[in-house]
């Protein structure tokens, strides 16, 4: 399998669908360090500090992986909210103020601004009357064979 296909499959996956996958491969991997630390004859005390450190460095990197995911959802949603508020009102572009106002109080500049960067293919930035930042929605324009 390909190491980028196996991030994006870890990305995509769920605190419980990770739990899951820890639960049943945590015993192989400890497994695997501990015929690491026999290979190097350490004392038993090192050993078990050993494991100790493998376990928090794995717990630590399932937790990054889930703020991750987390972070990635909460972009998502926002985005599908916005383009789906824009639409349903036949707008192109709003205010993130107005934003803020209509959608999710929560949502603060930085939050917004960083949609188009995740989401390059549905909504950019855009300046309204009166030089307020806001988002606009991609739109697709009618091609000439359409017309």
């Amino acid at each position: 399998m390909d190491p980028k296909s196996i991030i994006a499959t870890l990305k995509e996956a769920s605190l419980l669908d990770l739990f899951l996958v820890s639960f049943i491969a945590l015993p192989f991997v400890f497994d695997a360090w501990i015929g690491v630390l026999e290979k190097l004859e350490l004392g038993s005390t090192v050993k078990y500090i050993s494991l100790a450190i493998v376990l928090v460095a794995y717990t630590f990197g399932v937790g990054l992986m889930y703020v991750g995911s987390s972070r990635r959802k909460l972009r998502e949603t926002a985005t599908h909210q916005i383009v789906n508020y824009l639409t349903s009102n036949s707008f192109k572009m709003m205010a993130l103020e107005t934003i803020r106002e209509n959608i999710d109080s929560g949502y603060d500049d930085k939050f917004l601004n960083s949609l188009p960067v995740h989401y390059p293919n549905e909504i950019r930035r855009a300046l309204l009357k009166g030089h307020k930042p806001g988002l606009a929605r991609m739109v697709e324009e009618p091609s000439a064979d359409e017309a």
